[in-house]
Protein backbone atom coordinates (compact mmCIF):
# COMPACT_ATOMS: atom_id res chain seq x y z
CA UNK A 1 0.00 0.00 0.00
CA UNK A 2 1.07 3.66 -0.85
CA UNK A 3 -0.84 6.39 1.41
CA UNK A 4 0.43 9.72 0.32
CA UNK A 5 -0.62 13.05 2.63
CA UNK A 6 -0.68 16.21 0.99
CA UNK A 7 0.03 18.31 4.03
CA UNK A 8 0.82 21.66 2.06
CA UNK A 9 -0.04 21.98 -1.89
CA UNK A 10 0.57 25.79 -2.47
CA UNK A 11 3.95 27.35 -3.94
CA UNK A 12 6.73 29.15 -2.54
CA UNK A 13 4.49 31.81 -1.30
CA UNK A 14 1.63 30.09 0.33
CA UNK A 15 -1.87 31.26 -1.36
CA UNK A 16 -2.95 33.72 0.03
CA UNK A 17 0.78 35.50 -0.34
CA UNK A 18 1.25 37.08 2.64
CA UNK A 19 2.05 40.42 0.97
CA UNK A 20 0.17 40.45 -1.86
CA UNK A 21 -3.22 42.24 -2.60
CA UNK A 22 -4.22 40.57 -5.86
CA UNK A 23 -7.61 39.87 -6.62
CA UNK A 24 -7.30 36.15 -6.40
CA UNK A 25 -5.47 36.60 -3.35
CA UNK A 26 -7.88 38.93 -1.68
CA UNK A 27 -10.51 36.56 -2.76
CA UNK A 28 -9.08 33.81 -1.04
CA UNK A 29 -8.73 35.34 1.97
CA UNK A 30 -12.51 36.29 2.23
CA UNK A 31 -13.11 32.25 0.83
CA UNK A 32 -11.02 30.27 2.69
CA UNK A 33 -11.73 26.58 3.28
CA UNK A 34 -9.75 24.42 0.66
CA UNK A 35 -8.75 27.49 -1.42
CA UNK A 36 -5.92 27.86 1.09
CA UNK A 37 -2.41 26.17 0.65
CA UNK A 38 0.17 26.11 2.75
CA UNK A 39 3.86 25.61 1.21
CA UNK A 40 4.02 22.02 -0.34
CA UNK A 41 5.54 18.82 1.35
CA UNK A 42 4.00 15.41 1.18
CA UNK A 43 4.20 12.25 4.08
CA UNK A 44 4.10 8.69 2.60
CA UNK A 45 2.77 5.68 4.48
CA UNK A 46 3.38 8.07 7.82
CA UNK A 47 6.90 7.89 8.14
CA UNK A 48 8.86 9.62 4.82
CA UNK A 49 8.75 13.34 4.40
CA UNK A 50 8.62 14.37 1.06
CA UNK A 51 10.33 18.10 1.48
CA UNK A 52 10.05 19.98 4.17
CA UNK A 53 7.40 23.10 4.29
CA UNK A 54 8.17 26.56 6.30
CA UNK A 55 4.62 25.78 7.02
CA UNK A 56 5.35 22.48 8.79
CA UNK A 57 4.20 22.98 12.32
CA UNK A 58 1.06 24.94 10.86
CA UNK A 59 0.14 21.67 8.54
CA UNK A 60 1.44 19.28 12.04
CA UNK A 61 -1.25 21.12 14.11
CA UNK A 62 -3.81 21.68 11.82
CA UNK A 63 -4.37 18.26 10.34
CA UNK A 64 -4.07 17.03 14.20
CA UNK A 65 -0.44 14.76 13.30
CA UNK A 66 2.96 14.10 15.33
CA UNK A 67 5.60 13.75 12.85
CA UNK A 68 8.02 12.47 15.35
CA UNK A 69 7.64 9.06 13.86
CA UNK A 70 9.06 10.55 10.55
CA UNK A 71 12.47 8.42 9.66
CA UNK A 72 13.11 9.76 6.06
CA UNK A 73 13.29 13.04 4.60
CA UNK A 74 13.51 12.61 0.73
CA UNK A 75 14.08 16.28 -0.90
CA UNK A 76 13.25 17.03 -4.38
CA UNK A 77 15.60 20.31 -4.49
CA UNK A 78 17.04 22.96 -2.07
CA UNK A 79 15.10 25.41 -2.61
CA UNK A 80 14.00 27.09 0.71
CA UNK A 81 10.05 26.81 0.40
CA UNK A 82 10.84 22.73 0.81
CA UNK A 83 13.97 22.65 2.94
CA UNK A 84 13.19 24.72 5.68
CA UNK A 85 17.05 24.08 7.14
CA UNK A 86 15.37 25.30 11.46
CA UNK A 87 12.96 22.78 11.24
CA UNK A 88 15.56 20.26 10.60
CA UNK A 89 17.94 21.62 12.81
CA UNK A 90 14.76 21.36 15.91
CA UNK A 91 14.52 17.55 14.92
CA UNK A 92 18.83 17.56 15.29
CA UNK A 93 18.21 19.17 18.62
CA UNK A 94 17.90 16.87 21.80
CA UNK A 95 15.81 19.48 23.86
CA UNK A 96 13.87 20.25 21.40
CA UNK A 97 12.88 17.18 20.17
CA UNK A 98 12.55 14.46 23.15
CA UNK A 99 11.71 10.71 21.15
CA UNK A 100 11.85 8.63 24.96
CA UNK A 101 10.54 5.64 23.14
CA UNK A 102 13.72 5.19 20.36
CA UNK A 103 16.78 4.24 21.38
CA UNK A 104 19.89 6.27 21.23
CA UNK A 105 21.52 4.58 18.35
CA UNK A 106 18.59 5.17 16.18
CA UNK A 107 17.52 8.39 16.59
CA UNK A 108 18.58 9.69 13.78
CA UNK A 109 16.28 11.01 10.57
CA UNK A 110 17.94 9.56 7.03
CA UNK A 111 17.93 12.72 4.31
CA UNK A 112 18.35 11.77 0.71
CA UNK A 113 19.02 14.79 -2.31
CA UNK A 114 21.34 16.28 -3.97
CA UNK A 115 25.07 18.04 -3.73
CA UNK A 116 23.25 21.46 -2.81
CA UNK A 117 20.83 19.83 -0.85
CA UNK A 118 23.88 18.29 1.46
CA UNK A 119 25.71 21.61 1.09
CA UNK A 120 22.85 23.61 2.81
CA UNK A 121 22.58 21.38 5.57
CA UNK A 122 25.95 21.27 5.89
CA UNK A 123 26.12 24.92 6.62
CA UNK A 124 22.65 24.96 8.57
CA UNK A 125 24.80 22.41 10.82
CA UNK A 126 27.93 24.97 11.00
CA UNK A 127 25.26 28.09 12.54
CA UNK A 128 23.66 25.87 14.75
CA UNK A 129 26.01 24.91 17.73
CA UNK A 130 23.19 23.24 19.46
CA UNK A 131 22.07 20.80 16.50
CA UNK A 132 23.74 16.99 16.79
CA UNK A 133 25.23 16.08 13.69
CA UNK A 134 24.27 12.38 14.91
CA UNK A 135 21.05 12.55 14.77
CA UNK A 136 21.04 13.33 10.88
CA UNK A 137 22.69 10.70 8.53
CA UNK A 138 22.87 11.83 5.09
CA UNK A 139 22.72 9.79 1.29
CA UNK A 140 23.60 11.98 -1.66
CA UNK A 141 21.02 10.75 -4.60
CA UNK A 142 21.39 10.10 -8.00
CA UNK A 143 19.10 10.69 -11.13
CA UNK A 144 17.94 6.92 -12.61
CA UNK A 145 19.50 5.24 -9.18
CA UNK A 146 16.48 3.90 -6.77
CA UNK A 147 17.03 3.71 -2.97
CA UNK A 148 15.24 2.07 -0.53
CA UNK A 149 12.91 3.97 2.87
CA UNK A 150 11.53 0.88 4.48
CA UNK A 151 9.24 -1.00 2.67
CA UNK A 152 9.32 1.58 -0.37
CA UNK A 153 11.47 1.96 -3.03
CA UNK A 154 11.84 5.67 -4.79
CA UNK A 155 13.50 5.87 -8.40
CA UNK A 156 14.88 9.63 -8.33
CA UNK A 157 14.10 11.22 -11.61
CA UNK A 158 15.21 14.38 -13.55
CA UNK A 159 13.69 17.41 -13.52
CA UNK A 160 13.64 20.60 -15.08
CA UNK A 161 14.04 23.29 -12.38
CA UNK A 162 17.12 24.47 -11.02
CA UNK A 163 19.78 25.45 -13.74
CA UNK A 164 22.74 23.76 -12.30
CA UNK A 165 21.17 21.88 -9.95
CA UNK A 166 20.24 17.74 -10.14
CA UNK A 167 16.74 18.37 -9.42
CA UNK A 168 13.98 15.73 -8.79
CA UNK A 169 11.01 13.60 -9.02
CA UNK A 170 10.50 10.52 -7.76
CA UNK A 171 8.73 6.88 -8.95
CA UNK A 172 7.54 5.77 -5.33
CA UNK A 173 6.55 2.01 -5.05
CA UNK A 174 5.60 -1.04 -2.62
CA UNK A 175 6.40 -3.26 -5.29
CA UNK A 176 2.91 -4.03 -6.24
CA UNK A 177 1.73 0.13 -6.93
CA UNK A 178 3.44 3.10 -8.21
CA UNK A 179 2.80 6.48 -7.51
CA UNK A 180 4.61 9.35 -9.41
CA UNK A 181 5.17 12.34 -7.48
CA UNK A 182 6.40 15.17 -9.88
CA UNK A 183 6.46 18.25 -8.08
CA UNK A 184 8.97 21.24 -8.90
CA UNK A 185 9.31 21.06 -12.41
CA UNK A 186 9.17 22.36 -16.20
CA UNK A 187 8.08 20.25 -19.50
CA UNK A 188 10.16 17.15 -18.02
CA UNK A 189 13.42 16.14 -20.19
CA UNK A 190 13.35 13.44 -22.56
CA UNK A 191 15.73 11.25 -20.32
CA UNK A 192 12.77 11.26 -17.58
CA UNK A 193 10.17 9.93 -20.34
CA UNK A 194 13.08 7.39 -21.50
CA UNK A 195 13.84 6.32 -18.14
CA UNK A 196 10.02 6.00 -16.89
CA UNK A 197 9.36 3.30 -20.13
CA UNK A 198 12.21 1.55 -18.55
CA UNK A 199 10.72 1.62 -15.44
CA UNK A 200 8.52 -1.76 -15.95
CA UNK A 201 5.84 -0.56 -13.74
CA UNK A 202 2.51 0.53 -14.10
CA UNK A 203 2.12 3.78 -12.61
CA UNK A 204 -1.25 3.83 -10.46
CA UNK A 205 -1.31 7.61 -9.70
CA UNK A 206 0.33 11.09 -11.04
CA UNK A 207 0.73 14.37 -8.86
CA UNK A 208 2.17 16.94 -11.51
CA UNK A 209 3.39 20.77 -10.63
CA UNK A 210 0.95 23.20 -11.97
CA UNK A 211 2.13 26.53 -10.50
CA UNK A 212 1.59 28.20 -13.27
CA UNK A 213 -1.72 27.52 -13.56
CA UNK A 214 -3.24 28.56 -17.31
CA UNK A 215 0.07 30.92 -17.66
CA UNK A 216 2.76 29.06 -20.03
CA UNK A 217 5.27 27.04 -18.42
CA UNK A 218 8.62 28.01 -17.39
CA UNK A 219 11.07 25.84 -14.40
CA UNK A 220 7.25 25.16 -13.33
CA UNK A 221 4.17 23.16 -15.46
CA UNK A 222 0.84 25.25 -16.02
CA UNK A 223 -1.88 23.03 -17.36
CA UNK A 224 -0.93 23.02 -20.97
CA UNK A 225 2.33 21.42 -19.83
CA UNK A 226 0.18 18.86 -17.57
CA UNK A 227 -1.53 17.94 -20.28
CA UNK A 228 1.25 17.53 -22.41
CA UNK A 229 2.89 14.85 -20.04
CA UNK A 230 -0.09 12.84 -19.03
CA UNK A 231 -0.34 12.46 -23.50
CA UNK A 232 3.78 11.29 -23.00
CA UNK A 233 3.06 9.15 -20.33
CA UNK A 234 0.20 7.18 -21.99
CA UNK A 235 1.94 6.72 -25.05
CA UNK A 236 4.83 5.16 -23.06
CA UNK A 237 2.73 2.75 -21.49
CA UNK A 238 3.10 3.95 -18.06
CA UNK A 239 -0.45 4.80 -17.14
CA UNK A 240 -3.93 4.81 -18.94
CA UNK A 241 -6.79 6.57 -19.87
CA UNK A 242 -8.24 6.03 -15.83
CA UNK A 243 -4.90 6.71 -13.84
CA UNK A 244 -5.78 9.44 -11.39
CA UNK A 245 -3.55 12.65 -12.51
CA UNK A 246 -3.81 15.18 -9.68
CA UNK A 247 -1.95 18.92 -10.21
CA UNK A 248 -0.38 19.96 -6.91
CA UNK A 249 2.04 23.25 -5.82
CA UNK A 250 -0.39 25.86 -7.05
CA UNK A 251 0.08 29.39 -7.06
CA UNK A 252 -1.91 32.76 -7.29
CA UNK A 253 0.25 34.05 -10.75
CA UNK A 254 -2.88 33.07 -12.92
CA UNK A 255 -5.24 35.29 -11.45
CA UNK A 256 -7.92 32.24 -10.56
CA UNK A 257 -8.28 31.19 -6.94
CA UNK A 258 -8.28 27.03 -6.49
CA UNK A 259 -11.94 26.61 -6.62
CA UNK A 260 -12.04 27.45 -10.01
CA UNK A 261 -8.84 26.42 -11.30
CA UNK A 262 -9.96 23.04 -9.77
CA UNK A 263 -13.18 23.53 -12.10
CA UNK A 264 -11.13 24.04 -15.35
CA UNK A 265 -8.63 21.17 -14.46
CA UNK A 266 -11.37 18.79 -13.72
CA UNK A 267 -12.69 19.03 -17.44
CA UNK A 268 -9.22 17.56 -18.37
CA UNK A 269 -10.05 14.49 -16.13
CA UNK A 270 -7.76 15.77 -13.75
CA UNK A 271 -7.74 16.64 -9.97
CA UNK A 272 -6.33 19.92 -8.22
CA UNK A 273 -4.79 18.54 -4.44
CA UNK A 274 -6.01 20.71 -1.45
CA UNK A 275 -3.99 20.65 2.15
CA UNK A 276 -5.14 17.36 3.66
CA UNK A 277 -5.92 15.58 0.78
CA UNK A 278 -4.84 11.58 1.13
CA UNK A 279 -4.19 9.37 -1.47
CA UNK A 280 -4.03 5.78 -0.74
CA UNK A 281 -2.89 2.76 -3.42
CA UNK A 282 -5.11 0.71 -4.25
CA UNK A 283 -8.04 2.91 -3.96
Amino acid sequence: MIKVHYLGTGAAEGFPSPFCDCSACRKVRQTGGKNIKTRSCAVVNGHVLIDLSPDIFTQSRQQGISLAGIDNLVCTHSHSDHLDLFSLMLRCRDGATVLPDVPDDKNYISVWGNAAVEARISQAFGNEPHANRQRLHFTQITPGVPFRTGELEFLPLAANHITGEKCCIFCISDGQNAFLYGNDTGLLPESTFEALARYGKKIAAVSLDCSRGTLPGDAHMGISECRQTRSRLLDIGVIDKNTAVYLNHFSHVCGMIPEEFARLAYKDSMNLTYDGLIVTLPA
